[in-house]
C-alpha cells in the first residue's frame, strides 16, 4: 500500500470515528475506485456501513436505509476475518451486530432513536491510532 493510500486511509477511518459518516463514505469510496480486488471489496464494505450510520442523522433518520446498508457492509467483511489493509476487525463483527440489531428495532418502532454509543470504532493493527 502507498504511502499516499495509506494517508488517505487513515483520513477516511478518522472520519468513521468522528461520526462524520458521509465524509467517511466519500473517502471510502474514492479509495475503493483507485483499489482492485479483495481492498476494493473491503473499502467497498466500510463505505457501506459509513452510508448505513449516516442514516441515523439523514433526514431525521431513515432506519429502512440503515439496515440495508448495515446489512450489507457486514457481508462485504465478512470473509476478512480479523482485518486487512491493516484495519483491525477482531470483535467489530459483534459489534456491527449489536448495531444492526437496535437499527431493526428502531425500524420496528421499538426504540424512538437509535443508541448511537454503540457505534463501533475502527482501530488500525498495532494500536496505530486514527
Amino acid at each position: 500500500m502507498s504511502d499516499h493510500i495509506s494517508e488517505d486511509l487513515r483520513r477516511a477511518v478518522k472520519l468513521f470515528n468522528r461520526w462524520q459518516f458521509q465524509e467517511a463514505f466519500d473517502a471510502f469510496t474514492a479509495l475503493a475506485a483507485e483499489a482492485e480486488g479483495r481492498d476494493q471489496v473491503f473499502l467497498e464494505g466500510l463505505a457501506n456501513l459509513s452510508a448505513g450510520f449516516h442514516r441515523i442523522w439523514h433526514k431525521g433518520g431513515e432506519p429502512n436505509a440503515m439496515v440495508a446498508y448495515c446489512q450489507r457492509g457486514m457481508e462485504m467483511l465478512a470473509p476478512f476475518g480479523k482485518g486487512s489493509m491493516n484495519i483491525q476487525l477482531d470483535g467489530f463483527e459483534e459489534r456491527l451486530k449489536l448495531c444492526l440489531d437496535e437499527a431493526m428495532r428502531w425500524r420496528r418502532g421499538d426504540e424512538e432513536i437509535f443508541n448511537r454509543d454503540i457505534i463501533p470504532r475502527l482501530d488500525f493493527k498495532g494500536g496505530d491510532d486514527a
